[in-house]
């Protein structure tokens, strides 16, 4: 599943040899759907609590409070 590059180097109609590039999608390749995360996981990434663990967190929290942000982080 998923997408694949191929050189090709098979002869043609007319018997000359094509060298291209070939892009081969599967079925399922083209229409996958997008995953939803849950809330838990989303928190460990992007949550308050790890913000402000770090010093860089910390500063981003602050910015955000400098820029009237009302929630400060995606999640809790």
């Amino acid at each position: 599943p998923g997408l694949s590059i191929a050189f090709d180097l098979s002869t043609g109609t007319n018997g000359q040899k094509r060298r291209g590039l070939v892009v081969r999608a599967g079925k399922a390749a083209l229409c996958q759907t997008k995953r939803s995360r849950s809330r838990k996981s989303l928190a460990r990434t992007h949550g308050f609590r790890l913000r402000m663990r770090t010093i860089s967190g910390r500063a981003t929290i602050k910015r955000r409070r400098a820029k009237g942000r009302w929630n400060l982080c995606s999640l809790p």
